[in-house]
């Protein structure tokens, strides 16, 4: 029986780069702050996430990368413990960051709209 993710690796459509351990930041669709996290493994299609903490996320999300200054939509395909696999969706969800979302999710102290 393989694992978890040797069953991912196989049904990877673009290969895999290896990263550097980068912080982001998930947000709702709406910009609502969720949490931190780490990004890992990142390819053209998507990315493993490692969450600061294990949390309840909804099915798309935005995630913030620190390092490139991109915001970008994607949509949870697996979860396992604090760990996530996401791919991005492209279109109006996916940006580089202007000046003043970077000002908000960029820096040490970071702020997005609060979640209602």
């Amino acid at each position: 029986m393989q694992k978890p993710f040797e069953q991912t690796a196989q049904r990877r459509q673009k290969p895999r780069q290896r990263t550097r351990l980068r912080s982001g930041k998930v947000a709702d669709m709406d910009g609502g702050f969720i949490i931190d996290c780490q990004i890992f493994d990142r390819s053209e299609k998507g990315a493993r996430l490692r969450l600061a903490e294990e949390q309840i996320l909804p099915s798309h999300i935005r995630v913030f990368d620190d390092e490139r200054n991109i915001l970008s939509a994607a949509v949870i395909i697996w979860v396992a413990d604090k760990d996530i696999g996401i791919e991005f969706l492209t279109g109006p969800g996916s940006v580089e960051t202007d000046g003043k979302e970077h000002a908000a999710l960029g820096g040490r102290y970071y702020a997005l709209k609060k979640k209602s």
